[in-house]
Formats: structure tokens, C-alpha cells, sequence
């Protein structure tokens, strides 16, 4: 039997396969371009960082204006309350992770956390979906922070993943590099 062309060499990819490729994809073409162009002092883990706090402060807000607006206790808010307790939790477990993502070296958060930005990108596209026949009102305007909240998180994701630089080489006025390290004189100079 013939082949029908090309099509039938190609491996049949299956959907964690096209989910990873997907990741790899806004990792390596989206954000890490962004990253590449930020300013030195600002790097892509530390804007990353700001972002999931960011996102963790809107989402707070949200939490907090029903019970502002129309008076919710805390009750009728605890499943919102232990969601905030846990996104914190991460918050901070991924800021003590920060040390490990180092200029030069492979970035170990991306494979690490794969799972949580796919995982952030389906709830994102829940959220749109759920956005799309809302109601104007109050209850828009919490909908919306928690979107935003949501967007935030996942770019917050995606820059921390992406691989750092090493830092450019100093330069000592118009004179040439620094020297760094030892030394070949010991320290003194004119010898």
C-alpha cells in the first residue's frame, strides 16, 4: 500500500503533548522576548513576582467587596477566604524559590511549575467564558477584578519561568572593564 504524502510520517500527538508544546511555545516566543527586553535593573522573575502579588491583592479586593457592599459575612465567604490563604501560601513558597533561578543557568521553575500555568490558563479561559453574559453591576465589577486577578497570576507564571540573562559587563567609566576577582598582583598597585 502507498502512503498518502507527508501526513502519514507524522507522529499523532496527543493533548498533553499539544499542551506542552503550547506552554513551550508562549514561553519561549511571547514572554521570553518580553523578558529579554526589559530594562537590566528590572529582570523577569522579579516583574513576575510583582505580578502574582499583584494578582493576590486584587483578588483580596474582590474578596472583601461583597462584604463592603452588601454586607456578606464570613461565612458565606470562607471557600473564598481558604482559596486567598492558599494563593498567599504560593505567593510566598514561590518567593523563597526565587534564589534558585540564577543568571546563566537553566531556569528550574519552568518545568517545575508547568502544571500550574496550564492550570491557570484553562481558569483563565473559564473566567472569559463566564465574563461573557454577565450582568452589569456590582457583581461585574467583582467578576472583572477576579479576571484581571487571573491575568495577572498567569503572566506572573509565565515570566518567572522564563530563563534569566547573565548580567552585562561593567564598566569602569570609559576606561575599560572593572577588574574583578584577583588580583594578579596581589592587590597592590604598581607592582
Amino acid at each position: 500500500m502507498q502512503s498518502s504524502g507527508g501526513l502519514a510520517r507524522l507522529p499523532a500527538m496527543t493533548l498533553s503533548q499539544t499542551l506542552v508544546r503550547m506552554d513551550d511555545w508562549l514561553i519561549d516566543h511571547l514572554f521570553q522576548s518580553v523578558a529579554d527586553r526589559l530594562p537590566e535593573r528590572l529582570t523577569a522573575l522579579h516583574l513576575g513576582l510583582s505580578c502574582q502579588l499583584g494578582a493576590l491583592m486584587l483578588n483580596g479586593l474582590s474578596l472583601l467587596l461583597p462584604v463592603l457592599l452588601f454586607g456578606a459575612t464570613l461565612g458565606t465567604m470562607i471557600d473564598g477566604i481558604l482559596i486567598w490563604g492558599v494563593s498567599l501560601a504560593f505567593f510566598l513558597g514561590m518567593r523563597r524559590s526565587a534564589p534558585m533561578v540564577r543568571p546563566g543557568m537553566l531556569n528550574p521553575l519552568r518545568p517545575m511549575l508547568r502544571a500550574m500555568r496550564l492550570l491557570s490558563v484553562g481558569f483563565l479561559a473559564y473566567q472569559f467564558f463566564r465574563n461573557m453574559g454577565a450582568p452589569a453591576g456590582a457583581f461585574w465589577l467583582i467578576d472583572q477584578l477576579n479576571t484581571i486577578s487571573m491575568i495577572l497570576f498567569s503572566v506572573g507564571l509565565y515570566l518567572v519561568a522564563c530563563q534569566p540573562h547573565p548580567p552585562r559587563q561593567r564598566m569602569a567609566g570609559r576606561r575599560g572593564t572593572v577588574i574583578e576577582g584577583v588580583w594578579s598582583a596581589g592587590g597592590r598597585i604598581g607592582s
